[in-house]
C-alpha cells in the first residue's frame, strides 16, 4: 500500500473547518439524522471537558472523520457526516445570533465572528459543507440554516415532525437546540467555551487518495476496530498487575474472565458493557474520562487478589439479573438505558441490598415513567448515578424512593406520561416494553419467560387501520374510531406471525388467529400467549361479536388501570403539587417542608445550597460567599471543590447546579443546621416550614 493512501491527522475543530477545501457527503451516505439524544451527549461531553480543563489539562476528543482528497479542492466524506453537519449547524448558530462572541478578547488564537464565518464559507464564497444525499436537501439545508437570519424564533419541530423521515426538521432541531444552550450561558463563559471548541477539540481526520480504500477504512473502523477494545485493555491491565512467575494467579483470573465471556454470550451483552456496569458500581458517579482511564486508576490502587474476587462477584451479580424471573426484573430489561439499569440492579445484588423487592419495583417506576414520558438518556443521567450510589452505600427505601420522586416531579413526568398514553402509541418506543410488563405482572412469577423485543413481537390493530376495505368493519363511524385506532385501547400483543395473519381481518377471524386456529377452526399454533390479548378471546367467547368505539375505550381504561397499579400513578397526579405528592414519602427524619417538599437537615441544606446557585446563576465556586463555603458544618467546611482531601476523609454529598460541581457536607447536626439558615438569609430570599414529624 502507497503511504500516501493513508494520512491520520490530528486537527483541532478550527483546522478541521479551515482546510484548503470543501467538505461533500457522498449520494449512498444516509441523511442527517440527529435528535436530542445525540446533541444532548454531544453538548454535555464538551461542556463537561471545558469545565474540566484546569484539573485535566488536556483537549477533548471528538472521534474520526474519514474523507477521500480528490485532489481539486474536495473533501469526500466517507465517515463523520453526522458530526461535520451537527458542527456547521452549531457555528451558524454562533454567527446569527451571537455575533459578539470574542469580540473583545486579547488572545491570539480566538474564535471570533470572522473566524467562524470563514468556517462556515470557503474562500467567503462557497459552502464548506456541500449535501448530496438527495439534491434538494443541499438547498433545504442552504435555505434553513447557511441563510437563515436568526434562530431565536422559531420553533422546535414537533415530536412527530421528527419522527418523519426527511432532515429539514433534524436541521431546524439541532439549531434551536444549540440557541437554546448558547444562550445560557454568560458572556465571559460564551467566549471561553467557544474558543475551548474551535481550540482545544480535537478529530482525527483519515485523509485518503483512494475512495474504495477509504470505505474498507470505514467499515473496519466501525465494525473491528483498529485498536483494543476496552475489555482487552482492561484485562491488560489487571494481568499486569500479577508477578510475573505468578501463574496460578493468572490462571484464577482468566478463568473467572472466561466466564464473564461465556455469560455476555449466554444473555447476548457486549463484554465491553460488563466493563462500564463495573466502572459505574465503583465509580457511583459521572465518569469524567474514559472507561479504560477511569478502570486503570481503580486496578492501580487495587489489590490484585482483591480486585479479581470483586469482578467475579460482580459477574455472578449481573448473573443473577439475567437469570431471575421477577416480573419486575424481566420488565427493567427492556429500559433503553441499559447502564444505569443493570448498574443498579446488579449493584442491589453485590451489596446484598436489605430491602430488594422494594427497590426494584422504586427502579421500575423511575424508568418507565421516564421511558413513557419521553425523557433522554442526559435528563436521567445524574439522577441514575445518585441511585447507583444510594444503593451501594444502603441508603434506606424511603430516602431512594424521595429522590426519585422528585426528579419526576420537577420534571412533571405525570403529564407527560398521561398525554403520551392518552394519544397515538402505536409507534411509541415504551409501548410494547409496557405491554410485557404488564404480562409480566399479572402472572405467576414462575411461568414468566423472557420475551425478546425481536421481529416475532409484534403489535397488532384489533379494529385495522384499513377497516374500510372490509365488510365486516362495515358499521365503524370515522369520526368516532379516528382518535383511537392508533390508541392503547386498540392494541394487542402477538408473537410470531400472528400479526401478519390478523392484519386486515374481520373480529370474528381475528380471535380465531388469537387463538392459533385455521379456517377449519382447527388447533394450527395454539392460544396467544399474552394474556391481555387473550382478554379479547374471553370477550367474544362470552357472546360479544362486535368491536367499535365502545370496546376500544373499555378496553383502554381497564389497561390505563393497570399500568396505574404498577407505576404507582393517578390522573390527579397531574395537577398536584409536589408537597401533595410527597407527603406520602415523609419519614421520621423529615424537620422541614421547603418548596412543597419534606426534608431532613442534610438534604435541606444541600436543595438550598442548589436553589441558592442556580438562581443567583453562579458560574464558579469562588463566587459562593465565603462564610457559606467556609461555615462549619459539624466540624468542616460546609462547602468544598472536587478535589478537595477533605472529600476523602470525611463525608459529603456531590451537588451539581449551573454548570457548578461542588461537594457538600453530607452531616447535618440541629444546632449547626440552624445557624446556617441564618447565615444563607443574608443572600437568599427562602420561605420553608419546621414539620412536626409526629403529626
Amino acid at each position: 500500500m502507497a503511504v500516501d493512501t493513508f494520512k491520520p491527522i490530528n486537527q483541532t475543530i478550527s483546522e478541521i473547518f479551515s482546510c484548503d477545501g470543501i467538505y461533500k457527503i457522498p449520494n449512498y451516505q444516509r441523511q442527517y439524522s440527529w435528535t436530542n439524544d445525540q446533541l444532548e451527549a454531544l453538548w454535555d461531553d464538551l461542556y463537561e471537558a471545558y469545565q474540566n480543563k484546569t484539573v485535566n489539562n488536556d483537549c477533548y476528543f471528538l472521534g474520526s472523520i474519514v474523507v477521500v482528497n480528490d485532489g481539486k479542492g474536495y473533501f469526500e466524506l466517507i465517515d463523520g457526516q453526522q458530526r461535520i453537519t451537527t458542527l456547521m449547524i452549531l457555528m451558524n448558530v454562533l454567527v446569527k445570533d451571537f455575533p459578539e462572541i470574542n469580540k473583545n478578547s486579547d488572545e491570539i488564537f480566538v474564535a471570533d465572528k470572522d473566524k467562524i464565518q470563514n468556517c462556515i464559507l470557503f474562500q467567503g464564497r462557497k459552502n464548506r459543507l456541500q449535501l448530496q444525499t438527495d439534491p434538494k436537501y443541499d438547498s433545504i439545508f442552504n435555505d434553513l440554516i447557511i441563510n437563515c437570519e436568526s434562530f431565536a424564533d422559531i420553533d422546535e419541530p414537533t415530536k412527530r415532525e421528527l419522527k418523519l423521515d426527511d432532515p429539514q426538521y433534524k436541521y431546524i432541531n439541532s439549531a434551536v437546540f444549540f440557541y437554546k444552550k448558547l444562550s445560557e450561558l454568560n458572556e465571559t463563559e460564551l467566549d471561553e467555551f467557544v474558543n475551548y471548541i474551535f481550540y482545544s477539540t480535537n478529530i482525527i481526520k483519515i485523509e485518503c487518495t483512494n475512495q474504495s480504500f477509504a470505505i474498507k477504512l470505514f467499515q473496519v473502523l466501525n465494525d473491528r476496530g483498529l485498536e483494543l477494545s476496552p475489555s482487552d485493555i482492561v484485562k491488560s491491565y489487571i494481568i499486569g498487575k500479577y508477578e510475573q512467575d505468578d501463574e496460578t494467579g493468572k490462571q484464577i483470573f482468566n478463568n473467572n474472565w472466561k466466564n464473564i465471556e461465556d455469560l455476555s454470550k449466554q444473555y447476548e451483552f457486549k463484554i465491553d458493557d460488563f466493563v462500564v456496569f463495573y466502572e459505574y458500581y465503583k465509580l457511583k458517579s459521572n465518569p469524567k474520562r474514559q472507561v479504560v482511564d477511569e478502570l486503570r486508576d481503580i486496578i492501580q490502587r487495587s489489590d490484585v487478589y482483591e480486585l479479581v474476587a470483586e469482578l467475579h462477584s460482580f459477574s455472578e451479580s449481573l448473573k443473577k439479573v439475567y437469570e431471575s424471573n421477577n416480573p419486575v426484573i424481566l420488565s427493567l430489561r427492556y429500559i433503553p438505558w441499559k447502564f444505569y439499569v443493570m448498574t443498579a440492579l446488579t449493584s442491589a445484588y453485590q451489596v446484598n441490598y436489605p430491602e430488594k423487592d422494594k427497590l426494584f419495583k422504586e427502579i421500575r417506576r423511575f424508568f418507565y415513567i421516564s421511558l413513557t414520558a419521553g425523557c433522554t438518556l442526559n435528563q436521567i443521567k445524574q439522577i441514575s448515578f445518585k441511585l447507583i450510589e444510594s444503593i451501594v452505600n444502603g441508603n434506606s427505601i424511603d430516602d431512594i424512593k424521595e429522590d426519585l420522586n422528585r426528579t419526576i416531579i420537577s420534571r412533571r413526568m405525570y403529564a407527560k406520561v398521561y398525554d403520551a398514553l392518552d394519544n397515538d402509541v402505536y409507534n411509541e418506543k415504551f409501548l410494547k416494553p409496557l405491554m410485557l410488563s404488564l404480562e409480566y405482572e399479572n402472572r405467576e412469577s414462575t411461568n414468566n419467560s423472557f420475551y425478546s423485543l425481536d421481529s416475532t413481537l409484534h403489535m397488532d390493530h384489533i379494529l385495522p387501520r384499513a377497516y374500510k376495505q372490509k365488510n365486516e368493519w362495515s358499521h365503524i363511524k370515522d369520526e368516532e374510531v379516528s382518535s383511537e385506532i392508533n390508541g392503547l385501547g386498540n392494541m394487542a400483543l402477538l408473537q410470531d406471525i400472528k400479526n401478519e395473519e390478523a392484519l386486515n381481518c374481520g373480529f370474528e377471524n381475528k380471535i380465531r388467529i388469537y387463538k392459533g386456529q385455521d379456517e377449519n377452526g382447527n388447533n394450527k399454533s395454539g392460544v396467544t400467549s399474552f394474556e391481555f390479548t387473550r382478554s379479547i378471546i374471553e370477550y367474544y367467547d362470552a357472546g360479544n361479536k362486535t368491536w367499535d368505539i365502545e370496546q376500544i375505550l373499555e378496553r383502554k381504561n381497564y389497561l390505563m388501570t393497570k399500568i396505574e397499579e404498577m407505576l404507582d400513578i393517578n390522573r390527579e397526579d397531574i395537577n398536584l403539587k409536589i408537597a401533595d405528592e410527597s407527603a406520602g414519602g415523609k419519614t421520621g427524619k423529615s424537620k422541614w417542608l421547603y418548596k412543597n417538599v419534606y426534608y431532613d437537615n442534610a438534604k435541606l441544606v444541600r436543595a438550598l445550597i442548589q436553589d441558592y446557585i442556580f438562581d443567583n446563576k453562579l458560574t464558579k465556586y469562588s463566587e459562593i460567599p465565603e462564610d457559606i463555603r467556609n461555615f462549619k458544618m459539624h466540624s468542616h467546611e460546609l462547602i468544598v471543590e472536587e478535589n478537595n482531601p477533605l472529600i476523602k476523609d470525611y463525608s459529603y454529598s456531590e451537588v451539581e447546579s449551573n454548570g457548578i460541581k461542588v461537594f457538600v457536607r453530607s452531616i447535618c447536626k440541629k444546632d449547626n443546621t440552624n445557624d446556617f439558615l441564618e447565615v444563607l438569609k443574608k443572600y437568599y430570599d427562602y420561605t420553608l416550614e419546621v414539620v412536626d414529624i409526629n403529626e
